[in-house]
């Protein structure tokens, strides 16, 4: 995108020498990223090009709220995209503008956000229900699932990492996507839970710093775990077990990933998907399956049948889902997580 108008670099910005600085300056900020955010930001660039040229007018810098409102309505109607992707060319918007000077710039427009609430307000009434809607974890199912996989052919290695990975989801609701790799032949250290981001508490429990969580913190997401006891399925003692195992196989240092395989590969969400499919073969068919986000409605879906047990606001925090209680969850200490934990316990052995 050519810069125009005003900018903090003055004169800067018209030379060709300088240019060239700024696509180094792009060179090194894709070093920095994980390869999947630099291709939302590329495609989010490149869609930029397009609405440019869709309407015949250069931009000037930094773009005004009103191209920036045509720029969102031109992918959401013109590309057909969907509203979070819409989201993320937004956020590479924001970028771009970082890499030209504009360091404060920020998109907070009240008619942005409203386009993007009602495309996916359109969107949701528009879809009709799943062919094969996903079955959600219990704890039934997961005490049934543990015992599986104990019986199993499988190599002990291979059922502990996903045993551990299971019980972590289950009992946090994290998303399976910000525990396990996406391949597994290969891994992101920027984005992969690795054994440096896990510590064990002395009072028993055990935080995990999400390095690239979903929900796009830059300081990442945390998620805390709590003993479950006599039930065979504590997710504090899979974690420890899964170390002590990492460790007897040359593994589990700090920058390996939590959820290593013992053939050296890693446990990736299409793999596990795989695997769960073979667990809960007698148990699942076509038009009711187990899979990885089974695991992250499990809890909210028990503590909704038990309103007195938990309120909303606890719900929506443990699971980090968007709400206007995020910001207040994140702020709560040790000992207030541990109360929210214990009201999932009362609901999950009613």
């Amino acid at each position: 995108m050519e810069a125009g108008g005003s900018s903090p670099l003055g004169n800067l910005s018209s030379s060709p020498e300088y240019n060239l600085l700024l696509d180094d300056m792009c060179s090194l900020l894709q070093a920095s990223l994980a390869k999947a955010t630099w291709g939302k930001y590329s495609s989010g660039w490149a869609a930029l090009e397009q609405f440019t040229k869709f309407i015949g007018i250069k931009p000037t810098w930094p773009l005004s709220m009103d191209y920036l409102r045509g720029f969102t309505i031109f992918c959401i109607r013109k590309k057909n995209l969907q509203p979070s992707t819409t989201r993320s060319y937004l956020s590479a918007v924001v970028a771009l503008h970082r890499i030209k000077g504009f360091a404060n710039f920020s998109i907070k427009d009240d008619l942005v956000a409203a386009a993007l609430k009602g495309a996916g307000n359109i969107i949701m009434s528009s879809i009709s229900p799943p062919a094969n809607p996903r079955r959600v974890m219990t704890l039934q199912l997961l005490k049934h699932m543990g015992h599986r996989l104990s019986i199993s052919s499988w190599s002990q290695g291979t059922t502990q990492s996903v045993w551990s990975a299971c019980t972590t989801a289950f009992f946090t609701s994290a998303r399976m996507g910000e525990l396990l790799t996406e391949s597994e032949n290969d891994f992101d250290p920027t984005s992969t839970l690795t054994w440096s981001s896990v510590k064990f508490r002395q009072d028993g429990s055990i935080l995990i710093h999400l390095k690239q969580p979903k929900s796009g913190n830059k300081e990442g997401d945390f998620l805390d775990i709590f003993p479950f006891k006599g039930h065979n399925c504590c997710p504090v003692k899979a974690i420890q077990k899964q170390l002590e195992i990492q460790r007897k196989i040359g593994a589990g240092l700090p920058s390996s990933p939590v959820f290593s395989l013992p053939n050296g590969k890693f446990l990736s969400t299409k793999g596990l998907n795989k695997i769960l499919k073979v667990v809960f073969s007698d148990i699942c068919d076509r038009n009711n399956t187990i899979a990885c986000h089974s695991f992250r409605a499990g809890v909210p879906s028990i503590l909704a049948k038990y309103p007195e047990a938990a309120t909303t606001d606890d719900i929506k925090g443990w699971g980090r889902w968007n709400s206007d209680c995020y910001q207040h969850y994140t702020r709560l200490k040790l000992d207030q997580k541990r109360k929210i934990f214990n009201k999932i316990t009362l609901a999950l052995l009613q």
